[in-house]
């Protein structure tokens, strides 16, 4: 398994800031590591340092894609004769909400999902629904800047989304309204499935997430776990573990996770 990393733009011999403990970590344990220009695979050029070898497994760490950048990050990979860990279809499936929803519903918080834009007819429905508030979200993120996430009303799910456009661009995929739900102070914990084994930054898995793992197929993902005040626990969140922060976990657990993994077969081929 070769591992990529996207490049500091101030330094191309090591990885962005974020990563660079990380990369370290992993050529110290002897996993190849390359490095690449994320901004340059926007204009369709790239070229890893050091290079990709024919029959290599690649696994992307780094900042998240939007589908057309990350399919050109998949093509050029199988340009050079190598093989992406996680497609095309299975980061979407953990990436976008709608790609793992279905397959989790009675472990999350209720969500509908509309179509952009975001028209009379939608504002309706989700009035329709009666819940007083709603978690609004793309089918990636939600608004952290300004109003937050929150809407208290069918108008401020426009004003929010707006301030989503506005802050990171796009809306991508679609909008989602997911019913608010209340969780314990500081409860939530992210784990990581890689190749359907479940791992905590303890070492300790609960069934929820065992669960998860059962259901949805994909080579790597996170699983952002909490506890509602009733006492249950519910999934939040998951996300592709390529462009998934490590959160809380340790470095060196994390990185003895990859290490595990990086001989293991893929569980997608492109």
């Amino acid at each position: 398994m070769r591992v990529l990393y996207p490049e500091n733009p101030l330094n191309s011999k090591e990885a962005d800031e974020p990563y660079q403990a990380e990369y370290v970590a992993l050529q110290a344990a002897g996993i190849a590591c390359s490095l690449f220009d994320l901004d340059a695979l926007a204009y369709g050029e790239f070229r890893a340092q050091p290079r990709i070898e024919t029959g290599e497994q690649v696994l992307y760490r780094g900042w998240m894609m939007n589908p057309a950048r990350y399919e050109k990050w998949v093509a050029a990979v199988c340009d050079r004769a190598a093989s992406p860990i996680t497609s095309t279809a299975h980061y979407l499936q953990c990436h976008h909400l709608p790609g793992w929803y279905h397959t989790c519903a009675d472990l999350t918080m209720e969500t509908h999902f509309f179509e952009m834009p975001f028209e009379a007819q939608a504002l309706r429905q989700a009035e329709a629904l009666g819940w007083g508030s709603f978690f609004v979200k793309d089918f990636v993120k939600s608004n952290t800047a300004q109003m937050g996430s929150i809407a208290r009303s069918p108008q401020e799910i426009v004003e929010i989304l707006e301030h989503l456009a506005e802050y990171r661009g796009e809306i991508e995929g679609g909008v989602a309204l997911r019913k608010v739900e209340q969780y314990e102070p500081r409860s939530e914990q992210r784990y990581f499935v890689m190749n359907d084994k479940s791992y905590g930054p303890a070492g300790i898995v609960p069934e929820i997430v065992k669960t998860v793992a059962s259901r949805v197929s994909a080579p790597f993902y996170s699983v952002d776990i909490a506890t509602t005040v009733e006492g249950t626990l519910q999934v939040v969140e998951l996300g592709d573990g390529q462009v998934s922060d490590k959160k809380n976990w340790p470095l060196d657990r994390f990185v003895d996770m990859l290490i595990e993994n990086a001989s293991a077969s893929a569980s997608s081929k492109v």
